[in-house]
């Protein structure tokens, strides 16, 4: 399989802080908007793709305390995402629009919430995925009333969805929820807004880009 550490340019003892700088300026370099006119266009595209899912490999690995052997012998599987049986609901089957809500959502986990904002600017197809997503970046970046706009219609559009929910409960009534949430968890409220965020953002990797549903 293809390290993705090589992908990226990094060793694997490197920090994620370098980890997210490579990803950053790598994307910025063979991200679709900035290949327009490049000939070879196809080609950017793809190592575009193939940078969004090294770099959510990396940090999924990481998250888990681990790290895979990437030598010529590996026999995991190292590809594309799908969407839990869900690909192509919305339009989204692994096309420009895919690769880019991946690309905004990797921007989110690395905490570079104006890149993803621009990211999700450029998608046509903006299903509850989409809105999902732009109401985390806005909520970062501090655009707060967008924010909110969004988790409502994200929950409106797919109102089973629960990290939809538990995203719009946050914004409409952040105080209590996170009061709430210290109280079941037994977590101090000062400590508990990173760990609901990371919950939300680790519940929005499986779901939106996992291809297996039980992962």
């Amino acid at each position: 399989m293809t390290d993705p550490y090589k992908i990226l340019g990094v060793s694997q003892d490197a920090s994620d802080e370098e980890i997210k700088k490579a990803y950053r300026k790598l994307s910025r370099i063979y991200h679709p908007d900035a290949n327009i006119n490049n000939p070879n266009k196809a080609q950017a595209e793809e190592k575009f793709k193939q940078i969004q899912e090294a770099y959510s490999q990396i940090m999924k690995e990481r998250e888990g305390g681990g790290q895979q052997d990437y030598g010529p012998f590996s026999g995991r599987g190292y590809g594309g995402y799908g969407y839990g049986g869900q690909t192509g609901q919305h339009g989204y089957g692994g096309g420009q629009d895919d690769s880019r809500l991946q690309a905004a959502f990797n921007y989110v986990n690395a905490g570079y919430y104006r890149e993803a904002l621009n990211v999700l600017e450029g998608i046509q197809n903006r299903d509850a995925r989409w809105y999902y997503c732009s109401a985390v970046a806005n909520s970062r970046a501090g655009n707060n009333v967008i924010a909110l706009d969004h988790a409502r219609k994200a929950a409106q559009m797919d109102p089973n969805n629960m990290e939809y929910r538990m995203l719009l409960n946050q914004l409409e009534n952040p105080s209590g929820w996170y009061e709430e949430r210290g109280t079941v968890y037994g977590r101090p409220f000062e400590q508990g807004q990173d760990f609901c965020w990371k919950l939300i953002l680790c519940n929005l990797f499986c779901n939106c880009f996992c291809r297996y549903p039980m992962c």
